[in-house]
């Protein structure tokens, strides 16, 4: 007696059912598991669902690249990975630090790097903070041979509690 993706609960810890996932996936452009749970929080418990998740996404959006397999840019995730955290370490740093601010780094996988901000000026237009995404993103581009692109944690956590 299983219903559609409505009825299938995928996350019982939040109790998040399929179609809450699929919808978050489609509206917000989602492309990973982390993602999908700073929007819908599924995942976010015991985390046995993430492959679940995983699958809905594998779906919807096509089987992602293994992180030690590179892609068009001549690096691999994991290598992307690596020069994203060193640049963090060593020329963005001291940045964030100057303006009260910290980056977490979450996951990189191909063209997107997935980081959640905290400090004072997060989730405001204040021009530092915007002046350091625009240097980040800069610079991470040129370390991983492409356009990269910042996917803030913070935007969909805020949007997910806004719903």
């Amino acid at each position: 007696m299983t219903g559609g993706p409505a009825d299938r609960l995928i996350c019982r810890c939040y109790v998040v059912p399929e179609d809450v996932i699929r919808r978050a996936v489609e509206e917000h452009g989602l492309h990973q598991v982390e993602e999908v749970t700073a929007c819908t929080r599924a995942g976010g418990g015991c985390s046995s669902c993430y492959d679940d998740i995983q699958q809905i996404l594998c779906e919807i959006r096509g089987k992602p690249l293994p992180p030690n397999v590179p892609d068009a840019s001549g690096l691999s995730s994991a290598q992307k990975r690596a020069a994203v955290a060193r640049l963090l370490e060593e020329e963005v740093g001291s940045l964030l630090d100057l303006n009260g601010l910290q980056a977490q780094l979450v996951e990189v996988s191909g063209d997107r790097v997935l980081v959640r901000f905290t400090g004072d000026r997060v989730g405001t237009p204040a021009a530092s903070f915007l002046a350091v995404k625009h240097f980040l993103v800069r610079r991470m581009s040129e370390a991983c041979g492409q356009k990269m692109n910042l996917i803030e944690l913070n935007v969909l956590e805020e949007l997910a509690r806004a719903r």
